[in-house]
């Protein structure tokens, strides 16, 4: 039994008073621990539910966490206030993550500077817990059983963040409680081990919460069961991670998850918890995201991946993984190319309600603090960085850049229940501004996932009136701007080729089916579609009831041509097959809070073939193109 990855704590102390950035984090992880302190543990008498319902069933907004209104939860978005049950017990579920991240803070202040009332709050949250573990009764909701928690998932994060708090403490406990948690550890991990049965971001934590039993306990049998067993931790990085070190699951919010779970399951392991060729892979799993990354940092919401995402947000990741990996050091210092201002973050993986400390700029992680390097080092010349084109076969994305367009298309293996079933998918973005993103998700307890889940939220075809199927596609060729991928199901073939040129892109849709069927094809981007048309009424069930303002548009020679009412929105021409009929509307729900204008042709037909030229603002022009009459014809060399 190798004994864990531990900060040295000297170290981190000398850091401190070398490092302005890191005595921020400091600064801020004191102010934090005084706003926290005192604050109540949930008892065992009413259970924590679900944390996806803390969001709004009519923006998809998380609502804002009050230590002192257990019983009024208010939208952070629109002010819609939420009341009773399963609200309530979702605020229990965010009380107790945010005491396992103030055992956190009080665990290093402790360290680093001895405070006698981060020993007492340490001992008292630690405590309360670890003695009344026992009385939590056993409940679930989506993803297993828990006792603090509302499901084996949320335990396991809990555990995690109170168990390493301890660890990183040392013998600061008192006799009685150390004693109290080795007992809660054991039913920790009782609890656990049965349920972790998958390759999945799930048990990823429980395996981590497993080992951080398994070292509390000095139980070596567990240890290596956590390691070797069907569902092991090596099991988890080699099947769970595509060759080019993307999740399985796709998204970058789900790929960071399972990366954070195994980095905490690393940190607690130690060096032989993982082989080298797991820990390769794991250090592959830091580099790649940011290779999909747009030109802002922003990463794209595959899935149910949360829709503001950016490469910086995942840098306590890399700075973790920095200390974690030292055989295969993958370098922070890609996550920090757009820094954001961010709170200071504990834990890597939890998701926290936020202190009074101002957010910091560059490094602002725990992470940095204690593992990572002390100046961010230079990237070697063969770093894949985000130039380029590049195919994935094992993930299945294909993307194409140039000087005007970053574009993608999805077209691997599906991704499990995270999966919008939307093959073929594109999203992209551009020089000038404009972007077609994936809209990712919200809270799964919220209403308005529905509709970002649904098939007419993504740039896809379906057929039938249907959402597509689990299946896989293939790629059909590539060239650094080019890409043709085919998807087949029931008897259909779908195909859909991306090219970048040199004034923008094209997009050919050819889809030919088993038996002649409605056949939909949707495409949204930034901004109302300005092409003339008249109010009219879509129905259907894949998504249409959230469509509003929805035009017929005016098809002229069997195109429609137009632009987005957005700065930088490219000039469309978008061919229109006979019999179908084209639609212009809006929605919610787009990541970069701006309107979203959806595209939508629909026709009954054994096949059909559908080309778009997007043609990008002139170079130099910041204005979106004007709309042109639908007699006038485009300029020359440009969507002709």
């Amino acid at each position: 039994m190798t004994a864990p990855y531990e900060p040295d704590w000297a170290a981190v102390r000398r850091r401190i008073a070398d490092a302005p950035w890191a005595a921020g984090v400091l600064a801020a992880l004191e102010a934090d621990f005084g706003h926290w302190s005192g604050l109540p543990l949930p008892g065992p008498e009413r259970p924590s539910a679900w944390i996806h319902h803390y969001f709004c069933d009519a923006d998809g907004a998380p609502l804002r966490h009050d230590p002192a209104t257990p019983d009024r939860h208010a939208c952070t978005g629109c002010g819609k206030v939420y009341s009773g049950e399963p609200w309530d017990g979702a605020w229990r579920a965010v009380t107790h993550n945010a005491a396992a991240a103030q055992a956190q803070r009080a665990a290093l202040l402790l360290r680093l500077t001895g405070s006698r009332p981060a020993r007492d709050e340490l001992e008292r949250v630690v405590g309360g817990y670890a003695r009344r573990y026992p009385d939590y009764e056993p409940h679930g909701e989506a993803a297993g059983t828990g006792r603090v928690q509302p499901q084996a998932l949320d335990e396991a994060v809990w555990a995690v963040g109170l168990l390493r708090a301890v660890r990183w403490a040392g013998d600061a406990l008192t006799p009685a409680t150390s004693t109290a948690l080795d007992a809660m550890a054991r039913a920790v991990a009782g609890l656990l081990r049965p349920q972790a049965g998958a390759v999945h971001n799930i048990p990823c934590w429980l395996l981590a919460a497993l080992a951080e039993c398994a070292v509390r306990l000095g139980d070596t049998g567990l240890l290596a069961w956590c390691r070797d067993s069907e569902f092991g931790a090596e099991a988890q990085v080699m099947r769970g991670f595509h060759d080019e070190g993307l999740w399985y699951e796709v998204n970058p919010h789900y790929h960071y998850y399972a990366l954070a779970a195994l980095l905490s399951y690393r940190e607690a392991a130690g060096p032989a918890g993982l082989s080298a060729r797991a820990v390769r892979r794991l250090s592959r799993a830091v580099t790649a995201p940011p290779m999909l990354a747009y030109a802002d940092g922003r990463l794209p919401a595959y899935g149910d991946g949360w829709a503001e995402c950016f490469t910086a947000d995942f840098a306590p990741h890399a700075e973790a993984a920095w200390g974690l990996l030292p055989e295969h050091r993958p370098s922070p210092a890609p996550y920090y190319a757009h820094p954001r201002p961010a709170p200071v973050r504990l834990w890597y993986g939890a998701q926290l309600p936020e202190g009074p400390a101002p957010p910091l700029t560059a490094r602002s992680s725990v992470a940095a603090l204690v593992f990572g390097p002390g100046a961010l080092p230079r990237e070697p010349p063969d770093h894949p960085g985000p130039a380029g084109s590049f195919v994935w076969p094992g993930a299945g994305i294909g993307l194409l850049r140039s000087a005007g367009v970053r574009a993608a298309l999805r077209y691997g293996p599906d991704a499990g229940w995270h999966d919008h079933r939307d093959k073929l998918g594109v999203d992209l973005a551009t020089a000038s501004g404009w972007s077609s993103l994936d809209l990712g998700t919200s809270g799964y307890g919220s209403d308005f996932t529905a509709w970002l889940r649904s098939p007419v939220a993504h740039n896809v075809v379906t057929v039938g009136g249907r959402p597509q199927p689990a299946h896989t596609g293939r790629l059909v060729a590539s060239s650094p701007g080019h890409l043709t991928a085919e998807s087949a199901f029931g008897g259909h073939t779908l195909r859909r080729t991306l090219t970048v040129t040199g004034d923008g892109w094209t997009d050919a849709f050819t889809v030919t089916l088993a038996a002649p069927d409605t056949i939909e094809w949707t495409f949204h981007g930034d901004g109302p579609f300005t092409g003339e048309g008249e109010p009219a009424t879509l129905t259907g069930d894949l998504g249409h009831e959230w469509l509003r303002d929805v035009r017929r548009l005016r098809t002229i020679g069997g195109l429609v041509r137009g632009t987005w009412d957005a700065r930088g929105a490219p000039y469309l021409e978008l061919s229109v097959p006979e019999g179908f009929e084209a639609y212009g509307a809006l929605a919610g729900g787009n990541p970069n809070g701006r309107p979203l204008g959806v595209l939508l042709l629909r026709g009954h037909a054994a096949g059909a073939r559908i080309h778009a030229r997007f043609a990008l603002p002139e170079v130099g022009s910041s204005a979106a193109p004007r709309t042109r009459g639908p007699d006038e014809p485009p300029p020359a060399g440009r969507c002709a």
